[in-house]
């Protein structure tokens, strides 16, 4: 399936410029229609428990709405791009955001230190991923698109990670090398098989792609560091994942792929549940 919707999902800071003009590239490369929302929080006390205020004054927030749409306008001039502000309370924001997000094919995240709000951006994205149905894709600061003939999946057999799969095939381009990372995988009934990753890529060359399975031993590096420099290393120019295939309350206790990627990467991180 083309990619012809577009969802990208900035803050009302000035810290988002490169992302805002990587995604409104990224649209032009797929000749896709792109919708901008504007994450517009309003002072929630539950909310200010576990991170500041983004606006103590009224006239404040109303500031930072507009110079943040002039922003955008300045940055699309003759792009036909819709702009959406979602003004309201940080839980508002991330249902709203979610629903918004089932009529896009894709939802762009740019790293998190181009936030002003990182806390408000990791709450709407996990949102995203688990509300909207859609895939989340983090660009990498100066992403420049192009086609996608190497790309990385890593797989663990699950459901979250078939889903992962199956999006990051919209990316491939025709007879694509897909490289299979699997990390301490062992034989099992259910998930595996007999032989990790086996199956996964006889299903794949089915579709015409060449795949290579890539074990990857745990050593000093957590998994997810693990994941991305295996990667990176073999020159994939993305790595789609499962998002959090144990409980998200497991990975916020324990920690997990997931959670530790959600900041981004030096390549872009596809993330499907």
């Amino acid at each position: 399936m083309a990619i012809k919707d577009i969802l990208a999902v900035v803050d009302t800071g000035d810290k988002d410029e490169r992302f805002l003009r990587d995604a409104l590239a990224f649209a032009e490369f797929h000749d896709a229609s792109l919708a901008i929302v504007v994450l517009s929080a309003l002072p929630a006390s539950d909310y200010a428990l576990t991170v500041a205020l983004p606006y103590v004054l009224l006239p404040d927030y109303t500031e930072a709405v507009e110079a943040k749409q002039q922003r955008i306008a300045m940055l699309a001039r003759s792009t036909n791009v819709e702009v959406r502000t979602i003004s309201d309370q940080p839980a508002v924001i991330f249902a709203k955001t979610a629903v918004y997000a089932r009529y896009a094919d894709l939802v762009l995240f740019g790293p998190s230190d181009n936030y002003d709000h990182p806390p408000i951006r990791r709450d709407t994205l996990e949102r995203c991923l688990f509300a909207s149905g859609r895939p989340v894709l983090i660009l990498p600061t100066g992403y420049k698109p192009a086609a996608i003939d190497h790309l990385a999946i890593g797989w663990n057999a699950t459901r979250e990670a078939t889903h992962a799969l199956r999006d990051a095939t919209m990316f491939a381009a025709p007879g694509a090398r897909i490289d299979i990372l699997i990390l301490d995988a062992k034989p099992t009934a259910q998930g595996h098989g007999s032989e990790p990753g086996a199956d996964v890529a006889h299903h794949l060359a089915r579709h015409g792609f060449t795949s290579t399975v890539v074990p990857i031993q745990g050593g000093d590096v957590s998994d997810a560091e693990a994941l991305v420099e295996a990667a990176h290393r073999r020159g994939a120019g993305m790595l789609a994942l499962g998002a959090y295939g144990h409980s998200r309350l497991r990975e916020m206790i324990l920690g997990g792929v997931t959670r530790d990627l959600l900041t981004g990467a030096p390549l872009p991180l596809l993330f499907a549940h």
